[in-house]
């Protein structure tokens, strides 16, 4: 999966974006506020409905117009198939999302049609915060690999949203427990999915954090959520009446979280803020070669940033890693100065002042 064209007009300091995008790398380079790290979050925005800056899309409009839009041209690998795919988002408007001409309703559709691996800054932030962020992680994998996995999780998300509902309205324990058996048979299905998931995860995580972090002893394990030494339709019994004082269901998958541990204490807590940014390079390295591993798809990687908390030696590490994953990669920059060889297809974009200079 590649970006053959990339359009992005009044997103940021960004007033009109139009060039072709290399199939490999594409260095985005310029001064500080040129708009370099903007073009990834419109990326990122067009895959995702959302930035993975944390912003409100109100500071993503450039001041003085009423919406941003961003539009691309998506070829699957080296099909001669390209989807046309849009969106425009104006002030205190809803998402409008076109593919191939047509008005779609879902962001789901979008999700479907390009999928991205984000390296930023605050990336580290998936090891240091809570499980939230972990619980993405294995789902966005588990998505892209498991075409069951959708409807079992909008199934799910439906059954718990019930559930807290009729737990906050007082509900009889016999209206509750109606929708017990759905939620802990949703919830086992997918903890299977992604207990699958890890497993063949674990075999590129540990070749990626042997490269990256080679003096570290690193596991990954995935809580799922309950005590699986109980089942967890009489765990959700047991615990009725503390579910009622809570307001929400205190067991099921959607509490599950991927501990990480170095020598047996949380990574978070011990590695440095430059070895938890390789941890998370290694991490969604791993994501990316076995997403091609098991489908043949390959996603975009947006790198922001890339002298950040990176020596020179793992600057390196991380591209001809890249490059082995023969997938295409958007990577800000100071300047167009990188360690790529000629044996690569580099698109360079001069940015200044959210105006192309050249490319």
């Amino acid at each position: 999966m590649f970006l053959s064209r990339l359009v992005i007009s009044d997103f940021r300091n960004l007033e009109m974006l139009d060039f072709k995008p290399a199939p490999g790398f594409n260095v985005i380079y310029g001064p500080n506020g040129s708009g370099k790290s903007s073009v990834l979050e419109a990326v990122s925005y067009l895959a995702l409905g959302r930035s993975f800056r944390g912003y409100n899309y109100q500071y993503l409009i450039k001041n003085g117009r009423k919406s941003f839009s961003v539009f691309a041209s998506v070829n699957e690998n080296h099909a001669a198939l390209t989807d046309n795919i849009g969106i425009v988002k104006g002030r205190g408007e809803d998402l409008q999302i076109k593919i191939n001409g047509s008005k779609v309703q879902r962001l789901i559709d979008l999700v479907d049609k390009i999928c991205v691996q984000i390296i930023h800054p605050q990336g580290i932030e998936l090891v240091t915060q809570g499980p939230e962020l972990r619980r993405n992680f294995i789902d966005w994998g588990v998505y892209y690999s498991e075409p069951k996995f959708k409807d079992l999780w909008f199934n799910y998300k439906r059954v718990i949203k019930q559930r807290n509902i009729l737990l906050k309205s007082k509900a009889s324990d016999f209206e509750i427990s109606v929708w017990d058996d759905l939620l802990s048979s949703l919830s086992e299905k997918i903890d299977e999915f992604r207990c699958s998931y890890l497993e063949k995860l674990n075999v590129f995580l540990s070749a990626q954090c042997e490269q990256f972090l080679p003096k570290f002893s690193l596991k990954f394990e995935l809580h799922s959520g309950w005590n699986k030494d109980f089942k967890l339709r009489d765990l959700l019994a047991q615990n009725l009446e503390k579910d009622r004082v809570l307001g929400y269901t205190f067991y099921g998958c959607h509490r599950a979280d991927l501990k990480i541990k170095s020598d047996s204490v949380s990574a978070g807590a011990t590695l440095s803020r430059g070895q938890l940014k390789l941890l998370v390079c290694a991490m969604r390295l791993a994501q990316g070669l076995l997403l091609k591993h098991e489908t043949g798809r390959s996603c975009i990687y947006l790198i922001d940033d890339l002298n950040s908390e990176l020596d020179s030696n793992s600057q390196k590490i991380l591209l001809d890693n890249l490059k082995q994953c023969s997938c295409q990669v958007f990577i800000t920059n100071i300047s167009r100065e990188m360690m790529l060889n000629n044996d690569v297809d580099i698109c360079y974009v001069g940015l200044n002042n959210g105006f192309l200079e050249n490319s």
